[in-house]
């Protein structure tokens, strides 16, 4: 190499204390402080501490800057969980990522940010695929390393997002289950003498509630004579929380069966209340635990499941099954995916489709058995076939 290099392009020495070659390059002030700032690689060879020098430089001619060498990925992920979103607004949602971050940790919390490669990312989340994690799960995963790095891109630790270029595997899809009518009746029927879970599964099936709704579903919410329920609320571990979106803020009208269930689980309740006095912990909960305070969702769903082993359905059993028995049947019943969505409280029917597809009616069928009718009835080839779209529609 010949020539002088130009001031702030680097240089290689050989540091005889560390017994290593070194390659420095020099960065630009920071406009703060004024103060000059290096980075620093090491490596046993000469050549090899050039090509640590090449990458700096390349990095540096891209970012504008060039990435701490020393800086973990495990440090970056703790610092995001210690300084975290805004978004990450619910302690589920902190729990979730912070459970995330321990997977994060295992695999790569050691491997420095500078070395990161998409490549070894993306060996990460297959990983996680081949232990059978969901296709979500592993998605939230790259989402958290992704804005970890972010953070660490934007403090200018390193020069680029690797995760960003990470593609994610698809993983295990867990099949969604729910009753058919025939269990939806021995349900019900296992329910009858006790009036909490009999209106409990009434709403849930009726109404396609979500867990914490039915939980979070107050008195005041609930109108027997005009017959409708609005849905306001979630039980949360944090305590009852406003729903956050618009979609999800919904009024349901009652059927008939459900506002009969409720007004006979209001009397028990109201009976409960007087025999428990002053022991009675009134929050004005519909579905409260059994002292008149929130009733906790893990217990819940022992409950649940119990109650389904009693009405022979066996193991296995969500609370969740009631929701997907809700969109399955009024889909089957012909209600159009946009009202289901409406009523499930979905930003939009995309989202019912995802994530209740297994339980929707397919209607694609439908134009198979319609173009049969047309030629049934049309007897012959010289017979005009109706039109199906109006002649001025964008086909």
């Amino acid at each position: 190499m010949s020539g002088r290099r130009a001031r702030g392009d680097g240089s290689v020495f050989y540091d005889e204390q560390r017994g290593v070659w070194t390659a420095v390059i020099e960065l630009p002030r920071d406009p703060d402080t004024g103060r000059r700032t290096r980075r620093k690689a090491s490596a046993p060879t000469k050549t090899a501490a050039l090509a640590l020098l090449d990458d700096m430089r390349a990095e540096k001619r891209k970012a504008g800057t060039v990435g701490k060498r020393d800086v973990t990925v495990g440090a970056v992920v703790a610092d995001c969980l210690a300084h975290p979103p805004a978004s990450w607004r619910s302690p589920v949602t902190v729990q979730v990522y912070t459970d995330l971050a321990g997977h994060i940790t295992a695999a790569l919390g050691k491997a420095r940010l500078a070395t990161l490669t998409p490549s070894r990312v993306e060996r990460f989340l297959a990983a996680m695929a081949a232990d059978g994690y969901s296709t979500s799960t592993i998605v939230r995963a790259r989402g958290l390393l992704r804005a970890a790095i972010r953070r660490a891109e934007r403090d200018g630790q390193v020069g680029r997002n690797v995760a960003d270029l990470a593609e994610a595997p698809a993983g295990t899809r867990q099949r969604a289950r729910w009753f058919d009518m025939g269990q939806v009746h021995d349900l019900l029927a296992a329910a009858k003498d006790d009036p909490w879970w009999y209106a409990n599964c009434h709403v849930a099936i009726m109404l396609g509630l979500r867990p914490g709704e039915l939980l979070g579903l107050r008195w005041e919410d609930v109108d027997l004579r005009a017959g409708e329920v609005r849905v306001r609320h979630s039980l949360k571990a944090s305590g009852l929380a406003d729903l956050k979106t618009s979609q999800s803020r919904r009024t349901l009208a009652l059927p008939a069966a459900v506002a009969a269930a409720l007004r006979e689980h209001k009397r028990a309740q109201r009976a409960e209340r007087l025999r428990l006095g002053e022991a009675w912990r009134e929050h004005g909960l519909v579905f409260p635990g059994a002292d008149g305070a929130p009733c906790s969702r893990s217990r819940a769903e022992h409950g649940f499941g119990k109650l389904c082993e009693r009405a022979g359905l066996g193991p296995g059993w969500t609370r969740y099954a009631c929701r997907h028995t809700f969109a399955s049947q009024l889909s089957h019943g012909g209600i159009d995916i946009e009202v289901i969505a409406d009523a499930m409280g979905h930003s939009n029917s995309n989202v019912t489709r995802t994530v209740y597809r297994h339980g929707l009616a397919d209607r694609i069928s439908a134009a198979a058995s319609t173009f049969d009718q047309i030629m049934s009835a049309s007897g012959t080839r010289d017979q005009e076939i109706p039109v199906l779209v109006s002649a001025d529609a964008t086909v």
